[in-house]
């Protein structure tokens, strides 16, 4: 089985820019990602956002950086989502992850960036009503964790809903009365970890 590579990391700026709308081209009309998660259309956003404030930040005025670098931590961090989708749905298939626009890590290579399988991953209720709390065992090598959320057991209708850096998290709003199915994924500095067992709960 394939793994998806980022080969995010060690770019400027403009070449993760170019390197995310290459992603979006490529996935656009593909079939093998009839939809994807997080959408292209809020990749494209990220992208013209960080363009954007790191034309404004040329001038090296502080609060103009700083908000560079934020815009710039927020793509990534999307990045990092669509490419645990990627995997996933993709199921590591390498010549369907190359037609997405992402590299695959080489066979047999070392992988100490790659985020080992989170495990005991539990949920309970929330303290508001439609929310629940999701907590996890750290996975080696994580510097992120990328939380899907689904009301199929099989994640049919599976969706991005949030990446962290912590092991736990709170989610909402859900709809009260729905069983709600979570899975959790670990996410190294370029590679993507396997997704934990599937938890599920019912909304109170």
């Amino acid at each position: 089985m394939a793994t998806v590579k980022m080969g995010f990391i060690k770019l400027t700026i403009p070449e993760q820019i170019e390197r995310t709308r290459l992603i979006i081209t490529m996935m656009t009309g593909n079939a093998n990602f009839p939809i994807s998660s997080p959408t292209l259309p809020v990749m494209s956003a990220a992208a013209t956002a960080l363009e954007t404030a790191y034309n404004e930040a040329r001038n090296r005025d502080k609060i103009k950086v700083a908000a560079m670098n934020a815009r710039r931590k927020e793509l990534l961090q999307l990045v990092l989502a669509l490419a645990s989708f990627v995997q996933q749905a993709t199921e590591g298939d390498a010549e369907q992850i190359l037609s997405s626009g992402f590299s695959i890590r080489a066979q047999g290579a070392p992988k100490p960036d790659t985020a080992g399988e989170v495990t005991n991953l539990r949920l309970s209720d929330g303290a508001a009503s439609g929310s629940l709390v999701s907590k996890w065992d750290r996975a080696s090598n994580a510097v992120n964790y990328v939380i899907e959320t689904a009301t199929t057991a099989d994640f049919s209708d599976g969706k991005y809903y949030a990446i962290t850096t912590r092991t736990q998290k709170v989610i909402s709003p859900f709809t009260v009365g729905a069983t709600i199915y979570v899975r959790v994924r670990g996410l190294g500095k370029e590679n993507v970890g396997n997704p934990s067992l599937v938890a599920s709960i019912l909304v109170r």
